[in-house]
């Protein structure tokens, strides 16, 4: 009888734990069919797709706030590096932080009075990238998605 009960306790403590708990929220996984490369978003904070490229590189979404990801690749026809990539956004953007390792590179700063954040992974002839940009005013809602965010980046090494 004492089993029962615990047991009974039990499955109404897990119970009551699920029913309060927070819902997970919609995730978006966006792969693009061209260069294989891919991430996952919540879906509520960029609720709107944009117009797909021609070329069909990437995806973008925005928020009605005015936050934007995109998600693509394009090939590395310049011998380009991790190094060299923050490099090119530091000569047009205000970087306030940089890290990098042999085949990735990640970016942050301003770019028109907006933050942005990028990862870049290189795979073979090809560099994949997540872009997120927002609002300063939206810092305290976007900040605590970039990591989340940006470390779901995926690609292959060829298109």
């Amino acid at each position: 009888m004492r089993n029962w009960m615990m047991s009974l306790a039990a499955g109404a403590t897990a119970a009551l734990v699920l029913a309060t708990a927070p819902a997970v929220a919609d995730q978006v996984t966006y792969r693009n069919e061209r260069f294989g490369t891919s991430a996952s978003f919540p879906a509520e904070a960029f609720p709107d797709q944009l117009p797909a490229p021609t070329n069909g590189d990437g995806l973008g979404w925005t928020s009605p706030e005015g936050a934007e990801i995109f998600i693509y690749a394009r090939p590395n026809q310049g011998g380009e590096t991790p190094k060299s990539v923050i490099g090119d956004r530091a000569e047009v953007d205000k970087v306030t932080y940089k890290a990098s390792g042999r085949t990735w590179a990640v970016v942050s700063g301003y770019r028109d009075d907006r933050i942005f954040y990028e990862r870049y992974i290189f795979r073979g002839d090809l560099i994949h990238s997540v872009s997120i940009r927002y609002p300063d005013s939206l810092r305290s809602t976007y900040d605590p998605l970039v990591g989340p965010v940006t470390m779901t980046l995926r690609g292959p090494s060829s298109g």
